[in-house]
């Protein structure tokens, strides 16, 4: 929500400051066309004062391009060669030639408009002091403004994408430290009861489970908490691919979950089928497995209280290229507004943590594949795309 509003106000900001910069940018192009304007006015009456054979527009001509240099606000100071101020125009103060005050007031001035433009002297007129038009007095803030406008928008370009970027780290770190403990939940809880039922006197511990199967289902859960090392130890790390059978893969699952399905929801059933002669896909076990799982879990949890049927069928695709596993099952489907962000930590139709898909995401396009969500009649679908290994493509 935060995020948004910032994202709103600072959108807000930047189209104030456009509008403004395109008003102010309007206001000079006008003023420099009025400016070019009396220009050739004033190059029109120097050309109609040597066209007077009298001479006596000559001298009209002079009075009304000193007019025009009125007009257009040029800064004019002009001192006799005794050093008398004799004539001001366009000062940006009122001056009064017999104050003191205001004389050397106007001589400061003149030290301001020499350090930007040198004077220009006349025998037997003066000196000629001048500034620039307003117009151009304001053309000089341009690169600034520009300048400003620019690194306001870079800084805070910088500090939205360090802001977000902060952000999407709090949450995979968050989704990930919930992804353990939810992995290793499990197994742990598996071997509190085995601790549970081995503090059993014999005689009734022998009622319950044999020493064997004892033995057994700890080595079981000993081998769980070792793949899930395994599996995080593998985040961040560039995998070791071999040659992977996803059809094994598909089966150990199915043996995995089949085993426990009855414990977690006696209504949910799980059916794999791979097609015959299967190509072999390059991989890392390990994280394709994780990846399989994560989505058959996010079915079953979909699934959890209501029953169903979730089907995975892994086939070669039509390109021969590669190798396609897709996954569906009966329950409600993804809602329309999801279908962009299912794929996103945190993202979650069902109350849960929503990390198993991003991990799955991760996961494929580490192996050059990806994943998408299908279209069917009913439920949900997901189809997974992994390229054959090269030495058998």
């Amino acid at each position: 929500m935060k995020a948004r509003l910032w994202s709103i106000g600072l959108s807000l900001l930047f189209g104030a400051v456009l509008a403004w910069y395109l008003v102010y940018t309007n206001q000079l192009v006008s003023a420099v066309n009025v400016d070019a304007a009396a220009i050739s006015r004033m190059y029109a009456r120097v050309f109609r004062g040597l066209s007077d054979p009298t001479g006596e527009r000559s001298v009209t001509a002079l009075f009304e391009m000193l007019g025009e240099i009125e007009q257009l606000g040029i800064p004019v100071v002009v001192i006799s060669p005794e050093g008398e101020i004799t004539a001001t125009m366009n000062l940006p103060f009122t001056v009064d030639p017999s104050d003191p005050a205001d004389r050397q007031r106007v001589l400061e001035y003149v030290e301001v408009l020499d350090r930007r433009n040198a004077p220009i002297f006349e025998p037997d007129v003066g000196t000629f002091h001048f500034g620039m038009p307003a117009v151009v007095e304001r053309l000089r803030w341009v690169p600034w403004i520009q300048a400003a406008t620019l690194v306001v928008i870079v800084l805070v370009g910088i500090w939205i994408f360090r802001s977000t970027v902060r952000a999407e780290q709090e949450r995979v770190w968050s989704t990930m430290a919930r992804e353990s403990a939810h992995q290793l939940g499990t197994p742990l809880s598996s071997l509190a009861g085995w601790v549970e039922i081995l503090r059993m006197p014999r005689a009734e511990r022998a009622e319950v489970a044999s020493d064997d199967r004892i033995a057994r289902e700890v080595e079981v859960d000993v081998e769980r908490l070792n793949k899930v090392s395994q599996r995080f130890e593998l985040i961040g790390r560039r995998p070791r691919m071999q040659e992977i059978d996803v059809g094994d893969v598909l089966r150990e699952l199915e043996g995995y979950f089949c085993v426990r399905l009855p414990h977690m929801d006696r209504s949910i059933e799980l059916k794999v089928e791979t097609a015959p002669g299967l190509p072999r896909v390059a991989g890392n076990k390990v994280l394709l497995e994780w990846a399989f799982e994560n989505v058959i879990k996010n079915s079953i949890d979909v699934l959890a209280g209501r029953g169903g049927r979730i089907e995975v069928r892994a086939d070669p695709a039509d390109d021969g290229k590669h190798v396609t596993i897709a996954f569906r099952d009966d329950g409600p489907g993804v809602a329309s507004e999801m279908r962009k962000s299912i794929f996103e930590p945190g993202v979650s139709g069902k109350g849960g943590w929503g990390v198993g898909l991003t991990l799955t995401r991760r996961i494929v396009d580490t192996h050059g594949g990806k994943i998408e969500l299908g279209w069917p009649n009913e439920g949900a679908e997901f189809i997974v795309t992994l390229p054959i290994s090269r030495s058998k493509a």
